[in-house]
């Protein structure tokens, strides 16, 4: 019941993850235009890679390490301070690295030292990392507290964005409140542990202990980072336009606004499945993955066939119509749905709290080299769709080395057994859909018309298949 409750408490920020974007997307693409978000965009896939060292593996490797231990107040409170600290010391070479990178980069490339007033202000990205400590509370289970602080501020940088970003020359401004609003709300964190948590004596703290863990843990979060971030990097190198940047980036923006949803499952099944694993409950984990993975599947399957079917023309009046590149990117990257949500299944809920850190990395740093190969030679020819294209075949070799390395662990196989159900209903929903789209105009009713028309069908096609979504929301027996 409790993962449940999280799940709901995630699924709430999500859904105002989904009308933040619905309503401040369109207004920044008309007001800051394609290079204004296109520099956005760019700066701050920089300044992600210098937070990944800052960050190091530290929210997965610290919320799985509470969880072992989360019923012992005294060596917990130890070892938040041991993890905390290592996460200090990274965030102060991130920083200096990230100076270095400036001076060093500003001297050797005209796009960086354009953009250097920028790049200083995404800073505060690395100082937001720095601060964060929702892996405490993620072990614990205590989703509540970071799910209303993030609403918190969510609701607020939404208020100021349409406060202080009027026109073009407001970049700056943009970027700046992205960043410093992350800074507070994770700085607000520390609110909860005043009087619980005492100063530590700086000698009683073993380090060394957790460097080995947190660094395997670092790796998978680089090489998934690099193909979740070099795209976007990339793209104005090769195709020497910034704007690039920003298309593929509000594609990506709106897949991920999708994405959020399906990937809360693992997020709040992750300190559970350790805690099973701890606990010697194998049998446990695995029936949990597999009502994981239909739960996945049903969600993620519907939501790309939809956006499919309903992004290129909802983009038109949503960005604009000089945003009509965002529609066919969109279309390419809704693969992604589907395939990130099963590997965040079997990364999350088994390769991480069994402490198959080597197959985890392993899958991901594949993903993560394919995706730079295929970059160099896809965005030379097609651009933003070539972009959207790698990351689609990156995120599908993840999942199937994944499902390879884990199958003599579990019945692969009988994770999709319920799939069929879920594609046939998802494709009888795409037919009705463009029935629709074909025969009307584009428009803001002409979408939710569809919205509409897509939910009503895919619910049918669930019912006169029986499929297994249906028992486990009638049972309540998702999650357990």
């Amino acid at each position: 019941m409790q993962v449940a409750k999280n799940y709901l408490y995630n699924a709430a920020y999500q859904l105002l993850n989904i009308i933040v974007p619905i309503i401040t997307l369109p207004y920044l693409a008309r007001v800051l235009g394609k290079d204004g978000v296109g520099i956005a965009s760019w700066t701050n896939s920089l300044v992600t890679y210098f937070l990944l060292i800052a960050s190091l593996g530290i929210v997965t490797y610290g919320s799985r390490e509470i969880a072992y231990i989360h019923n012992d107040f005294e060596l917990r409170q130890k070892k938040f301070w041991e993890i905390q600290t290592i996460h200090f010391l990274a965030g102060f070479v991130a920083i200096l690295l990230y100076i270095a990178f400036i001076y060093g980069g500003g001297a050797v490339n005209h796009r960086i030292h354009e953009n250097e007033l920028f790049l200083w202000y995404q800073i505060w990205v690395i100082f937001s990392g720095i601060f964060d400590i929702s892996w405490y509370f993620m072990g614990l289970e205590d989703f509540k507290k970071t799910v209303l602080r993030n609403m918190l501020i969510k609701l607020l940088m939404t208020a100021l964005i349409f406060w202080l970003v009027k026109k073009p020359s407001d970049v700056g401004a943009y970027i700046l409140l992205l960043a410093i609003s992350q800074v507070v709300g994770n700085l607000s964190m520390w609110f909860y542990l005043i009087g619980k948590f005492k100063l530590p004596k700086l000698s009683s703290l073993e380090l060394n202990v957790h460097w080995k863990p947190v660094f395997l843990m670092f790796l998978p979060t680089i090489a998934t980072q690099i193909y979740l971030q070099l795209n976007k990097t990339m793209l104005p190198f090769i195709t020497g336009v910034t704007a690039s940047s920003g298309i593929y980036d509000n594609a990506d923006k709106i897949i991920k606004v999708c994405l959020a949803l399906v990937t809360s499952v693992g997020m709040v099944m992750l300190p559970r499945m350790s805690a099973h694993f701890a606990a010697g409950e194998h049998d446990q984990m695995k029936k949990a993955i597999h009502s994981s993975m239909d739960f996945v599947s049903a969600i993620a399957i519907p939501l790309a066939t939809g956006i499919a079917a309903v992004g290129p023309t909802a983009m038109l009046w949503f960005l604009g119509k000089s945003w009509g590149e965002v529609g066919t990117a969109l279309v390419l990257l809704t693969p992604i749905i589907v395939f990130i949500g099963w590997s965040n299944v079997i990364g999350n809920q088994f390769l991480i709290p069994t402490k198959r850190l080597h197959d985890f990395t392993w899958s991901v740093t594949f993903g993560a080299l394919l995706n730079v190969v295929l970059n160099f030679f896809f965005i030379f020819v097609w651009g933003v769709e070539g972009a959207a294209i790698a990351t689609s075949l990156s995120e599908l070799a993840v999942i199937g080395y994944q499902l390879v390395v884990t199958r003599k662990d579990m019945a692969v196989l009988a994770h999709f057994t319920g799939i069929w159900r879920y594609l046939v209903a998802s494709a009888v929903m795409y037919v009705a859909v463009m029935c629709y789209v074909n025969s009307h105009g584009v428009g803001f009713v002409s979408t939710v018309v569809e919205t509409i028309i897509g939910l009503f069908v895919y619910a049918i096609a669930l019912l006169v298949l029986r499929a297994p979504i249906l028992d486990q929301l009638k049972n309540r027996t998702f999650f357990r």
